[in-house]
């Protein structure tokens, strides 16, 4: 039996309730958490190192059960054109027992990661689905991203950090740029 969009909105919004738990939890004080006043550009919940403006953008999927094939199944759609890949972007991939109340599996892939590795779909009017398909008994495609609730936040705390590392890397090497041509404007 399908599942109706009411009942996706619901558990869904419990999902991302329990990542944003987990996720302040399991990082001891070293995270905080929002939700976007508007789910319009795929933020579920914006993760931020307490104390500073270092943050990552999840997208939580959430599976209720698995498939004929004995796997964990998640979605993502966009158009063919626009597939963002910034590390700053990271998918949260999970199964939620609702007789326990509890996420039982997570995986936290970075956006570039998921799009390398994921099952595609061609879909009509130029857009394209990207499949996260995962084996429930183990799969090389994704059990390294797979995380316990206790893993989550520090997981989300490494991600952040490697972010900004690559983004400081980006300004210096664009004042590099800038700091070469203005010596060649000077001589």
């Amino acid at each position: 039996m399908a599942t109706s969009h009411k009942d996706d909105t619901l558990w869904g919004a419990v999902a991302e309730a329990l990542v944003s738990a987990y996720a302040l939890i399991g990082a001891a004080g070293k995270l905080t958490a929002y939700r976007p006043f508007s789910d319009v550009d795929g933020k579920d919940i914006i993760i931020d190192l307490a104390g500073g403006f270092k943050d990552i953008y999840l997208q939580v999927k959430c599976a209720l059960g698995v498939n004929r094939n004995r796997c964990i199944g998640g979605t993502v759609r966009m158009r063919h054109g626009y597939i963002p890949s910034d590390p700053k972007l990271v998918y949260v991939f999970c199964l939620l027992n609702k007789q326990k109340m509890e996420l039982t599996r997570l995986w936290v892939v970075p956006a570039a990661a998921f799009y390398k590795r994921a099952y595609r779909t061609a879909l009509p009017k130029g857009m394209i689905q990207f499949n996260f398909d995962c084996r429930l008994a183990g799969d090389k495609r994704w059990d390294e991203f797979e995380v316990t609730r206790a893993e989550l936040g520090p997981r989300l705390v490494k991600l952040i950090r490697a972010a900004a590392k690559r983004e400081r890397r980006a300004r210096m090497n664009k004042l590099e740029q800038l700091d070469g041509r203005w010596l060649q404007f000077v001589a």
